[in-house]
């Protein structure tokens, strides 16, 4: 099966008057406020110059996941590292190259749907790549949905948050939406250069992603692609989010369980 290529959500961020007409969109809100080793010691008796081999320290696992039935079943990696539920008629395949980027030993899948169609991509020890943001290069976003997830999570910074599941726009020519989970506040005073649909989790795991992209920007004309997701409202936006066929995207990506 052929994976879809990804909308490049990478790129210059372009500011541009742009005026939304909302009728019936009550619920978005503007920016995201969300409700308030052991170490290895020698043997007895050995010498002196003789060298401790490490104690292998085992990765923790998720316990076994039944099946929810109803036409879903559940996806779990071999190390049992992370699972979710995910349609029965869904594909989910390895990317054996993601590109740049992750560190070494991150798992990295691809949900598509009967049509072939990609759905999300789960990531793990994404490369943490912070970037300068000055203010007259931020964009203003939207936050169309924000429900809480439970998910390991061991964020610290300023304007770190509980893990949630954001459906999320950025204002650049169009409106452009990504969906994914996060537990990092988009930016101060409702805008941002960059949204990232990221968890800083364990060791283990490292920074995590299960969304339609790891990160979000505007775009300009001349890099918006036949994948790029964006809309000329905010309304048609949340139209879209609002159909069934999302219903299922998002279970699948709020079922998420990542061993801890």
């Amino acid at each position: 099966m052929t994976r879809p290529v990804k909308s490049g959500l990478l790129g210059a961020v372009l500011l541009l008057a742009v005026t939304a007409t909302i009728t019936g969109c009550d619920d978005f809100v503007i920016g995201d406020r969300p409700p308030a080793s052991p170490s290895a010691s020698a043997e007895p008796g050995a010498s002196a110059s003789a060298t401790a081999s490490p104690t292998p320290v085992a990765l923790p696992m998720l316990p076994e996941r039944p099946a929810p039935g109803d036409g879903w079943t559940v996806f779990t990696d071999e190390q049992r590292l992370v699972s979710f539920e995910v349609p029965e008629n869904w594909t989910v395949e390895r990317i054996e190259d993601p590109g740049e980027g992750f560190d070494e030993g991150g798992l990295h899948y691809d949900v598509s749907n009967p049509d072939g169609v990609s759905m999300a991509e789960l990531h793990t020890r994404i490369a943490s790549q912070p970037e300068e943001c000055a203010a007259d290069a931020t964009s203003p976003y939207i936050v169309l949905s924000s429900e809480p997830v439970e998910l390991p999570s061991t964020a610290a910074a300023e304007g770190s948050i509980e893990p949630r599941f954001v459906v999320r726009l950025i204002q650049g020519f169009r409106f452009f939406s990504s969906y994914g989970i996060t537990d990092l506040v988009g930016g101060a005073d409702s805008a941002a250069c960059v949204l990232y649909n990221t968890v800083q989790g364990p060791d283990h795991i490292g920074l995590y992603s299960f969304g339609d992209a790891v990160q979000l920007r505007a775009l300009d004309p001349t890099q918006v692609g036949s994948r790029t997701e964006s809309f000329a409202t905010i309304a048609e936006a949340q139209k879209r989010f609002d159909e069934g066929d999302f219903d299922q995207i998002r279970r699948m990506i709020m079922s998420l369980q990542v061993a801890s």
